[in-house]
C-alpha cells in the first residue's frame, strides 16, 4: 500500500459525506465535510476501533504516523490502546483535582447531589470549610499535607471554644479523604483522619435558652403584651408559646394554611425541619397544629394587615434581600429589646422547651401527645413506619388547656404542679384522668 504524501492530504477535498484515505499500518486521514483528522484504526474482539490523533495540519503527517507507531507498539505488547488512553485521561481528571480545595468543593457538589442536601445546609458546609481549612491547606496537593497541618486546622476552632464546629469540620474532611480514594486520587492508607484526629473534646451539650421557672414566665408574657414595636412582631411574639412550633415554621405561615373557623394551622412538609427527600415526598404528611382560642384570636386581629392571602407574619419593611418574610432574628431581636438574653435567658426557639416542660409538669399531659404537637417522631423502634397517630382531639385539648394556663401564669395565679399534689404513683394517676377529662368536656 502506497503512503499518503503531504500534496495528496492538501488537495483532498471536502465532501458532503467523510471518507478515509488510507497511509498504512492503520493510520488514516478522515476527511469530513469541514476538516481533516487524523484516525487510527484496529479490531478489538471483532469490532473496529478508531482513536483520534489530532487535526491536520495541526498534527503534521510525520507526527501522525509517530503517533501510529506507539500505538502499534502498545498492541504488539497486549495492551489495548483505547483502554490505555481512558486511563490516562482519567489519571489527568485526578491530577487536575491535586488541591485540596479543588477536591472539597467536588466532594461538595456530589455530596449535596446523593444527599439533597438543603441550600442553606449546603452553604452551611461550604462556609466552614472556607473559613476553617481552605486558608491553610486549600491551595495544597491533597497527598502532601501532613496528619499535623489538619490538626492545627482543627485546634484553631478548638481554641476559641466552638467545639461543636471543630468536631463538624473534622467530619467534613475525614468525608473529603475518603472522596479523594474513592476517585483513585490516594491510597485508603492515606485517609488518616478519623474520630479521634485532634485530639478534640466531646462538644458540650447546651440546650436553647428557656424559662420553666413560671414566676418567670408570667414576667416575660406580661412584658411581651406590653411590647410597643411592630403590631406583627408583637403578634408572633404572643403566638409563639402558645403554639410552641419552631420558629422557622411560625415565620413561613402561610394565610392559605390557616382556617379560623375550624381553628387549625395546617403545616406543609416543604416548612418543616425535616430532610429535604421527605419535604419532596408526596406521601410525607403536612404536621396539623390545632389553635387555641387565645391563638386565633391574635390572627383575626393581623388579618386585616396581612391577609387573606401570603405569609402571615409579612416583611412590613423594605428588606434588601426582597424577603416577604420577617427577618429570622426578629423574635429574638424583640426578646432581646425586652431585656431578655436570647443566650442565656429565653429564645424563640425556647418556648418549644418551656411548654414540653410546664405542659408535663403542671397539667399532666401524656408525654407522647405533647411530642406529636412538637412535630417530634415516635421514639419507639420503627415507630414513625407503623404508628401514624396524630393525637389531634387530645392535642387540640391540651393546646386550650395550656393557652388557659398561660393565662393564669400571666396573671400572676399559679397552680400547684401536679407531682407536689400527689403522693403516691395511683394518686397521681387519679388527679391526671380527672384532669383530662376536665379538658375534654371543655374541648367539647
Amino acid at each position: 500500500m502506497r503512503q499518503l504524501t503531504e500534496l495528496q492530504i492538501r488537495s483532498a477535498r471536502h465532501r458532503d459525506r467523510e471518507y478515509f484515505l488510507p497511509d498504512g499500518d492503520g493510520l488514516f486521514l478522515r476527511v469530513r465535510p469541514t476538516r481533516k483528522i487524523w484516525v487510527y484504526r484496529y479490531s478489538r474482539d471483532g469490532k473496529e476501533v478508531k482513536l483520534g490523533l489530532g487535526r491536520y495540519p495541526v498534527v503534521s503527517l510525520a507526527a501522525a504516523r509517530q503517533k501510529a507507531r506507539v500505538l502499534m507498539e502498545q498492541r504488539s505488547n497486549g495492551v489495548d490502546p483505547k483502554q490505555e488512553r481512558r486511563a490516562t485521561q482519567e489519571r489527568d481528571r485526578v491530577q487536575r483535582l491535586n488541591t485540596f480545595e479543588l477536591v472539597a468543593r467536588a466532594w461538595h457538589a456530589q455530596a449535596s447531589k446523593d444527599r439533597q442536601w438543603s441550600a442553606d445546609y449546603a452553604d452551611k458546609v461550604s462556609r466552614a470549610l472556607e473559613v476553617h481549612v481552605f486558608p491553610w491547606v486549600g491551595r495544597h496537593p491533597l497527598a502532601s499535607i501532613a496528619p499535623t497541618e489538619i490538626v492545627r486546622c482543627l485546634h484553631r476552632i478548638r481554641d476559641r471554644g466552638h467545639f461543636e464546629t471543630a468536631q463538624r469540620v473534622r467530619g467534613y474532611v475525614r468525608e473529603i479523604y475518603q472522596y479523594a480514594v474513592d476517585i483513585g486520587l490516594l491510597e485508603p492508607a492515606q485517609n488518616y483522619v478519623n474520630e479521634r484526629t485532634g485530639g478534640l473534646p466531646a462538644p458540650r451539650e447546651r440546650h436553647y435558652a428557656a424559662i420553666t421557672d413560671p414566676k418567670q414566665l408570667g414576667q416575660l408574657l406580661r412584658d411581651i403584651n406590653s411590647y410597643k414595636g411592630q403590631i406583627i412582631t408583637r403578634a408572633a411574639l404572643r403566638l409563639a408559646p402558645l403554639v410552641f412550633q419552631r420558629p422557622g415554621q411560625l415565620r413561613f405561615a402561610h394565610w392559605e394554611d390557616v382556617d379560623l373557623e375550624r381553628a387549625v394551622w395546617t403545616c406543609p412538609p416543604e416548612k418543616m425541619k425535616i430532610r429535604e427527600w421527605k419535604k419532596r415526598d408526596s406521601r410525607t404528611p403536612a404536621h396539623v397544629v390545632p389553635l387555641p382560642r387565645q391563638a386565633v384570636d391574635i390572627l383575626r386581629d393581623i388579618y386585616p394587615l396581612t391577609g387573606p392571602t401570603g405569609p402571615v407574619f409579612r416583611n412590613m419593611a423594605r428588606r434588601s434581600d426582597g424577603s416577604r418574610y420577617m427577618s429570622s432574628n426578629t423574635i429574638n431581636s424583640a426578646l432581646r429589646t425586652l431585656g431578655y438574653d436570647t443566650q442565656e435567658e429565653i429564645t424563640g426557639h425556647g418556648f418549644r422547651a418551656t411548654a414540653r416542660t410546664l405542659i408535663r409538669e403542671y397539667l399532666g399531659w401524656d408525654v407522647e401527645v405533647i411530642e406529636r404537637h412538637l412535630a417530634h417522631g415516635s421514639r419507639e423502634e420503627l415507630g414513625d413506619s407503623y404508628d401514624r397517630t396524630t393525637f389531634i382531639d387530645q392535642r387540640r385539648a391540651m393546646v386550650q388547656a395550656w393557652a388557659d394556663l398561660l393565662d393564669q401564669i400571666a396573671e400572676r395565679k399559679i397552680p400547684e404542679p401536679i407531682g407536689r399534689l400527689a403522693g403516691r404513683g395511683d394518686e397521681r394517676a387519679m388527679l391526671y384522668q380527672e384532669i383530662t377529662n376536665e379538658q375534654s368536656e371543655s374541648a367539647a
